[in-house]
């Protein structure tokens, strides 16, 4: 089998789950076998579609995470980000899965490079796919509150999920729990910015190494309860509301990742959420982090990625003015 297709990336908390038409996307060891151009495009897109779902979620049976919901809209600026099925007129089908982020310009969003990682393989996005983001504090599936998303970017250090058949979608995704140098950050772009909205403001460089033992905001749209083990996902599980949960940053591990307190009690679609610090000497809660890792249980891990530190932002930076000078 080629060495990209039988490369385990384990990332503890983000499984890959796809379902009954696993055998008919198999890798062909490296090679596309009698498959027509049609027919491979046509694989592509499936392939995509289920990476890209089963991606975003977390699986596992447990506890209940133990969360409140953010009814005072205090994190107005954490969203939530969903991958709809479409028909050919682009009205939505099926939630095939979702993540959160947090705006940080008027019209761009930071989020989890797992999420964002799939399209960079492929170059451009299936028109049966269609991205939206939500900023309700209480019902992100509300397709009144949502706002069309245009672009996406991931980090050059992000492992591509190459096109099959050199993927196999039975694979682990791309990131193992605190890989060395890989940074699990995506930035997502939208079509307009959301009204009375200010993007959040990310944290001065190097905040973490100052800020071990303070106690920060974890911020994201997830489940309340792990997934079932190997379960397709049901949207009745997800009632699309913001929650809200502290933890200690116990360690900062190197200039890409750091750990938080455990139990994590982050859990499905909380992927690319905000991790946010209040400093002492001021009002306006910093960005520090976005959660990368909760956990199989939503408990066991909480390993999340810095966006404290200079390479990150340069790239956020960089990032931003290239797409927004395309758009």
């Amino acid at each position: 089998m080629d060495q990209l297709c039988s490369r385990r990336h384990r990332h503890a908390s983000f499984r890959l789950h796809i379902g009954v038409i696993a055998a008919d996307l198999q890798c062909t060891n490296g090679r596309a076998g009698s498959l027509g151009h049609r027919n491979v495009m046509n694989y592509r897109s499936k392939v995509f579609v289920i990476t890209w779902a089963s991606a975003v979620l977390l699986r596992s049976a447990g506890v209940a995470a133990q969360v409140s919901v953010d009814l005072e809209n205090i994190y107005s600026n954490v969203g939530a980000i969903m991958v709809w099925r479409v028909d050919s007129s682009g009205t939505p089908l099926q939630l095939l899965g979702f993540v959160s982020g947090t705006l940080i310009r008027d019209r761009v969003m930071v989020t989890a490079g797992h999420f964002t990682g799939p399209a960079k393989a492929l170059g451009e996005l299936p028109p049966s796919l269609r991205f939206f983001a939500s900023f309700s504090p209480t019902d992100a599936k509300d397709p009144k509150t949502w706002i069309p998303v245009i672009r996406l970017a991931t980090h050059p250090s992000m492992p591509p999920c190459p096109p099959p058949p050199q993927c196999d979608p039975t694979d682990e995704i791309l990131v193992a729990p605190l890989e060395p140098g890989i940074a699990d950050v995506g930035l997502v772009f939208l079509e307009y910015s959301p009204k009375g909205i200010a993007p959040a403001r990310l944290a001065e460089q190097g905040r973490l190494e100052r800020s071990e033992g303070a106690q920060t905001t974890i911020v994201g749209y997830g489940t309340t309860t792990p997934r079932t083990r190997d379960a397709p996902f049901d949207i009745a599980t997800w009632d699309g509301k913001r929650r809200v949960r502290t933890s200690v940053l116990r360690k900062v591990v190197d200039e890409t990742w750091a750990l938080w307190a455990i139990p994590s009690y982050v859990c499905s679609g909380d992927s690319g959420g905000g991790i946010f610090l209040k400093p002492a000497a001021n009002p306006a809660d910093e960005l520090l982090a976005n959660v990368s890792d909760g956990g199989k249980d939503c408990r066991r891990h909480n390993n999340n990625n810095r966006l404290d530190t200079r390479a990150i932002q340069a790239w956020i930076d960089d990032t931003i003015a290239q797409q927004l000078g395309r758009i």
